[in-house]
């Protein structure tokens, strides 16, 4: 991974939203705030949570998030998956990034705004209510830039336990395509598994309430077949037979 890593933090003052927008790798992307008095800090806090070793797998979404993202750490490697939609429908684009970079990245482009708006006379604050650079806002992100400046990437190991199921992430994008609204799980088809499984080109992958993501352990070369088996599998949890070929 040689290339440079940059970051960009844009603010409307006007609607209060942030934008970070982060380059590496060949790769773009951003996180939008919308109410970024609430959701910087929480940003901040979970990636402090991936780089302390406190857990290798967790998700930004909720209060003031515009979108979905699940990361997961891999070996010093920061994987994010993305959540949006098109044309109605829910869609996952994947990433790799070094997380080390990843993270001073972040660290630098944040530090760069800050001053930027002290240039401008922006800071320090007139007004701190709901400011998306408030004094909470600063002081989280002065603890994430002391702690991944000072301190070394902290890898968590996972057990076996914690392995069984455990999904690898790639670059090229995944998709839902159905879930039983019965039983409440979703079914996911997945193409990035070639170079893990060799076996074939997709798998399936399905999660729900209490159920962490897990691959049915059938691999396709067809794209047909995997979305007939789909099919297949959520009929039947509608028809209240169907949790024994999960496994549950």
């Amino acid at each position: 991974m040689g290339n440079q890593y940059t970051c960009r933090v844009d603010i409307d003052y006007i609607n209060g939203d942030v934008e970070i927008k982060l380059n590496g790798d060949g790769q773009d992307i951003s996180f939008t705030f919308c109410i970024a008095f609430v959701s910087i800090p929480s940003f901040f806090y979970v990636l402090l949570q991936l780089w302390n070793g406190k857990t290798n797998k967790t998700d930004i979404d909720g209060f003031g998030f515009a979108v979905r993202y699940y990361l997961t750490v891999e070996e010093k490697i920061l994987c994010i998956e993305r959540l949006t939609f098109e044309n109605g429908k829910p869609i996952f684009y994947n990433y790799k990034f070094d997380f080390e970079r990843f993270a001073k990245a972040i660290d630098k482009g944040f530090s760069e705004n800050l001053q930027e708006q002290r240039n401008k006379g922006i800071l320090p604050l007139k007004v701190e209510h709901t400011h998306p650079l408030s004094k909470k806002v600063i002081k989280e992100y002065d603890e994430f830039s002391t702690i991944i400046n000072e301190g070394k990437l902290s890898i968590r190991i996972l057990g076996l336990e914690e392995m069984e199921g455990h999904v690898l992430l790639d670059d090229s994008h995944a998709f839902f395509f159905l879930n039983s609204e019965k039983e409440g799980i979703e079914f996911i088809i997945k193409n990035d598994y070639k170079r893990v499984y060799k076996l074939g080109m997709f798998v399936i992958c399905y999660r729900g309430n209490g159920i962490e993501e897990k691959i049915v352990q059938t691999v396709f070369e067809d794209i047909d077949d995997v979305v007939n088996c789909v099919e297949l599998l959520v009929q039947s949890l509608e028809n209240g037979y169907g949790k024994d070929s999960l496994g549950l």
